[in-house]
């Protein structure tokens, strides 16, 4: 599942990725497509201005000529009202051609020679006005004609050129209204390709979940069964065990009591028996205990691990009277949100596994401490377990038997036995799975240290709530 799920984003950032290409090419087409146009429409109106230039100066001209030749001043407004309009018309054309970068140096000389030009018109006129020597001004006109001749063939290029320029533009801007519906026919052509493929994916991703979801509904309705059915059978055992166990106790006590003169090995055999079927009778009762951790319906609340811990120690008083043992609170503990029965559980558990294996002669010294750590203090195996940022770290040592490390993983498995020198039934191999049961039920964890012959150290992982 976790392969498809790579597939299909790797896929979905493809997809973007190519769209992504496209829109910003299609983009820069447009882009492209519209300075084309505007570069078109900039070309049409150079060369209209252009051919209004000329006219207006051609009718300037003509008007010069007339006023010289026969002397009739009629057309003189009008030639001196189209003189003026050349200037404006020149500076637009500027604009235009610095805006499109083309024929600049062009224009500069065709704008000295008209403005020469129009210089020259308005000092023939003011000559003729006043009856100046037709010599002279027939010497004018010879002047104008060859500036003029100057002035047609510049005329006529950057009208050419222009129009050249125009028709490359125009053939670029068909060429490209041509393609950008292609290319984007092309782009919603793949769009809905990757739509209707991403589509299929996901119906089908969520086909493979609902039917995925389905199993695990009938698999979690057979485990609640399972559970059920053990559960009961685990109640009904214990309950249907006691009576036999009891039975075997009595009838023991019995033989030994009514006939005093058995042979000492019989009574070491019942004693032997008996000690079986009080084992066997706390292994029931502890088996109960657990299976009720594992299905424990309760809800945690704020819990006083110093209030715990004293009615733990209470409850184990009878036990570390008898090794003269003693319990030894360092600091104070935390208050944390917990199940107070099954703490009360965890510590008897503990307290009890240190007077188990506790070392022949010693008085058990049980020692606990209190800290808060950071995530970042503790092992990566356990931050993996826990996943917090901070955490009650509640330490539990003796100084009793200790243990190998190698052994650790193994001792919070259920029936793994640390037997001590004192007697085969010394554990029943039940208290540590309880204590790490009840640690899961709490969202923490414990973990387990040995120094063989001299001390354990349990280690409890308690999540501090933000």
């Amino acid at each position: 599942m976790k392969f498809r799920f790579q597939y299909i984003y790797g896929l979905f950032i493809l997809s973007f990725g190519i769209l992504t290409v496209l829109a910003f090419q299609f983009y820069k087409r447009l882009q492209e497509s519209n300075t084309v146009s505007n570069q078109v429409e900039h070309n049409y109106q150079t060369m209209y201005l252009l051919s209004q230039v000329d006219s207006y100066l051609k009718d300037v001209i003509n008007a010069e000529s007339e006023l010289l030749l026969t002397g009739d001043s009629t057309h003189l407004a009008t030639a001196l009202t189209n003189a003026h309009r050349i200037k404006p018309l020149l500076d637009t054309i500027h604009r235009l051609i610095i805006q499109t970068g083309n024929q600049e140096v062009n224009f500069i000389r065709l704008e000295r020679l008209v403005t020469t030009r129009l210089s020259m018109v308005k000092n023939n006129m003011g000559k003729a006005m006043r009856n100046m020597a037709q010599e002279s001004l027939h010497q004018r006109l010879l002047e104008a004609r060859v500036l003029m001749a100057d002035y047609q063939p510049l005329y006529d290029q950057m009208l050419s050129k222009e129009t050249l320029i125009k028709t490359q533009r125009d053939s670029q801007k068909e060429s490209g209204q041509r393609n950008t519906p292609n290319f984007l026919y092309a782009t919603f052509i793949f769009s809905a390709i990757v739509l209707v493929i991403s589509f299929v994916f996901i119906i089908r991703e969520l086909t493979k979940r609902l039917e995925y979801q389905h199993q695990l509904q009938q698999q979690l309705g057979s485990l609640n069964r399972a559970n059920a059915e053990l559960e009961q059978l685990t109640n009904i055992a214990s309950h249907h065990l006691q009576e036999p166990l009891r039975k075997i106790q009595t009838f023991g006590n019995q033989i030994i009591s009514r006939h005093k003169d058995l042979p000492e090995e019989v009574k070491m055999l019942l004693g032997k028996m008996d000690l079986a079927a009080k084992h066997m009778h706390g292994l029931t009762r502890d088996m109960v205990r657990y299976s009720s951790l594992i299905n424990t319906q309760e809800t945690l609340m704020q819990t006083d691990l110093n209030y715990v811990l004293m009615k733990a120690a209470e409850h184990m008083d009878e036990k570390l009277t008898l090794r003269q043992g003693k319990l030894v609170v360092a600091n104070t503990l935390p208050v944390i949100r917990g199940i107070p029965t099954q703490l009360v559980i965890l510590f008897e558990q503990l307290i009890d596994n240190s007077i188990k294996f506790a070392r022949k002669d010693i008085a058990p010294v049980i020692t606990v401490t209190n800290e808060i750590l950071a995530g970042q203090k503790i092992s990566d195996k356990i931050k993996s377990v826990l996943g917090g940022t901070t955490y009650y770290k509640i330490t539990i040592a003796d100084n009793g038997m200790g243990f190998d490390n190698k052994y650790v993983d193994k001792m919070f498995y259920l029936f793994q036995q640390l037997e001590s020198p004192q007697g085969l039934y010394q554990s029943k191999g039940i208290g540590l799975p309880m204590v790490q049961r009840i640690m899961i039920n709490h969202g923490g964890t414990v973990t387990a240290t040995g120094i063989a012959g001299e001390a354990a150290i349990f280690t409890l992982y308690f999540p501090v709530e933000p």
